[in-house]
């Protein structure tokens, strides 16, 4: 293990869970991927919550091993947070990180946690039919083998049932690694060969990678085209009619739902088997491919989204394999190959692999659907079809949307206040799973909890905020050297005792006044008795009040035996000074160990003092 990944563990372990449980990590979720620009960074934004009293919070990003990425020193996400809430960013080099994050009061740590596994990479969204997601029966690919290859587990299919695209609930993402049980959101079938074609990218990249599926075996592309309309139902060549909206709908979907949220480098293209089946023409494929792609860029805001459309038709018609010319010459139309062709070539549409030249059983299960080394092969050829320059100069990456957001106040009356940014069409103030709307509008007065805003824009792109965890309020607990009476001419503590105040406003008789938690009063007297009120401050800025009354005695008299210095000998639980008269109660005996004693009298009523060898007595008059 290499020693940036060993730092970070051990910074973990050596940390008292206390610190943890005072400051939370709530953006980003652990594996997640944003894409980065063409000069290999992104913005990479960390929000979370903290239930303490600072000033300051910093951050820091270490690669995961050394070489997968560009560490960072300390720095600053947000001075003097408010509300319990922290928000911030860092333009960060392409890699693979554990995320830190301290809170810091006058310059000590004094809370802090970590979020391994975050990235700045590549993002990419599969289309397509079967060879682009699998199934039908045909046998899985492996796993991606490179820990920075990640995706999200859900398939869209509910109780066995795929509901219509107005129907589609799309949980909040959690991100895992591609293994090839995977079913990539939101309707992958399993990793196929995709994991491969990531552990590709990321060994010659060097940066994470995050693969969403939005295929769907055999789907023409006409399928696709008659399903931008989300109230379309088209039937397949194959017979099945497609629940309302779908297929188009998953591209859709995924387009304002994940990739809004984490950014993209291209949509990948598999697609022309079941255009073979129904021998599509050149004209009829290729306006097909035009209004898909124009749709998925209208529809997400992203005009210049690129598309890597795979030359692809290869299928088994009246039981012969044939491809299909006039599929790949519309694939190649639409690219502009071998020339561009106005009016139908279009922009930010490249080269994706040639597959109808890999045929036979070392490649395809049954003349159609690769298999076994076919997929290692599919991996290769994908990545060939993504030079260097495609991540540097040629494509434009669609880079995330900035999650909203949240203000936190404490308003009269204790009223807690959520405030979400302006900019945003719609406000849903969601529950856990995304899905339950509690209330709608930039602005909620909540009580205590845990609370989730989903925004989303005119298009409907959808993006979370950070979760928002609100404390109770504030309680006061107050008291005075264990509650009054005081001796007089003693010293006085007045504590207040509250797990969330950040500030403390103290005030009593005589003009008393402190912004300590645990004022002292040196030497009271009578003019110092009365109510003492401390008015505590959360970081919400809501208040709570307590008092405590106090009461200043210049008679003590003895409760039981015992030691003159123990406050439990005597009736004001206080010890006596030089500022009290003192009553020895009958059968009382009073110990006067190694100590110099004071009183201002001592009237013996039935008591009597015993001295050790080094005890005294300093006091006006004995009687």
């Amino acid at each position: 293990m290499l020693r940036s990944f060993f730092l970070t563990i051990v910074w973990v372990l050596i940390l008292p869970a206390s610190l943890f449980a005072q400051l939370s990590i709530t953006y980003p979720k652990s594996r997640a991927v944003f894409q980065r620009d063409n000069s290999n960074k992104a913005d990479f934004f960390i929000a979370g919550n903290y239930s303490g009293c600072i000033d300051r919070i910093e951050a820091k990003l270490i690669p995961r091993q050394e070489g997968q990425g560009t560490p960072t020193d300390w720095f600053t996400i947000q001075e003097n947070p408010t509300g319990g809430v922290f928000q911030g960013k860092i333009n960060l080099a392409g890699g693979w990180y554990d995320l830190l994050v301290r809170g810091m009061s006058n310059n000590t740590v004094l809370y802090q946690n970590v979020v391994e596994r975050v990235g700045v990479g590549e993002v990419f969204l599969v289309v397509g039919q079967s060879n682009a997601t699998g199934g039908d029966g045909v046998p899985n690919g492996p796993s991606a083998s490179d820990d920075r290859v990640n995706s999200v587990n859900f398939q869209n299919i509910i109780n066995g049932q795929i509901p219509t695209y107005s129907a589609t609930q799309l949980p909040i993402p959690e991100f895992v690694h591609l293994q090839d049980h995977i079913k990539p959101a939101p309707f992958g079938n399993y990793a196929w060969f995709w994991g491969k074609f990531g552990d590709m990218i990321v060994e010659r990249e060097n940066v994470p990678v995050l693969i969403f599926n939005s295929g769907w075996t055999g789907t023409g592309a006409f399928n696709w085209e008659q399903t931008i309309n989300p109230l379309a139902t088209s039937t397949s060549a194959y017979g099945y009619t497609f629940p309302q909206g779908m297929p188009f709908g998953h591209l859709r979907l995924a387009l304002n739902y994940y990739i809004a949220q984490q950014g993209c480098r291209a949509i990948l293209c598999m697609q022309g088997e079941t255009d073979n089946h129904t021998s599509s023409t050149r004209e009829n494929h290729r306006n097909d491919l035009r209004k898909i792609i124009q749709a998925s860029r209208d529809l997400s805001g992203k005009s210049q989204l690129a598309w890597v459309m795979s030359r692809t038709s290869r299928n088994v018609v009246q039981s012969q394999e044939r491809n299909w010319q006039p599929v790949i010459d519309a694939q190649n139309d639409i690219i502009g190959l071998p020339v561009s062709i106005p009016g139908i070539s279009m922009e930010n549409v490249f080269p994706g692999p040639e597959t109808d030249a890999y045929f036979g059983p070392q490649y395809r299960y049954d003349g159609v659907h690769f298999t076994g080394e076919g997929l290692t092969l599919l991996a290769d050829i994908w990545k060939n079809s993504l030079p260097s320059a495609f991540f540097t100069s040629t494509s434009t990456p669609q880079l995330a949307t900035p999650p909203p957001a949240i203000t936190v106040t404490c308003e009269g009356q204790n009223s807690i206040s959520l405030t979400a940014a302006a900019g945003w069409t719609n406000y849903q103030w969601v529950d856990n799973t995304g899905h339950t709307i509690l209330h709608t509008g930039q602005q909620w007065n909540v009580d205590a909890g845990n609370y989730l805003l989903k925004t989303n824009d005119g298009l409907g792109n959808t993006v979370f905020s950070s979760k928002v965890e609100v404390p109770n309020l504030p309680a006061v607990t107050v008291s005075a050297n264990s509650n009054s009476p005081v001796a007089n001419r003693s010293s006085m503590q007045l504590l207040a005792v509250s797990e969330s105040a950040c500030a403390y406003e103290w005030s009593g008789p005589s003009g008393f006044s402190s912004t300590l938690a645990s004022p002292t009063l040196p030497s009271v007297n009578p003019g110092n008795e009365g109510e003492y009120f401390v008015t505590v401050t959360n970081t919400l800025g809501c208040r709570a009040q307590g008092s405590v009354m106090v009461t200043v005695t210049s008679l003590l008299q003895s409760a039981k035996s015992g030691n003159w210095n123990d406050p439990n000998t005597w009736t004001c639980n206080c010890i006596p000074t030089s500022g009290t008269d003192v009553v020895l109660n009958a059968g009382h005996s009073i110990v006067v160990e190694s100590a110099t004693i004071n009183a201002k009298s001592i009237h013996f009523n039935g008591g009597f003092l015993q001295f050790s060898i080094n005890g005294s007595l300093v006091s006006e008059s004995l009687d």
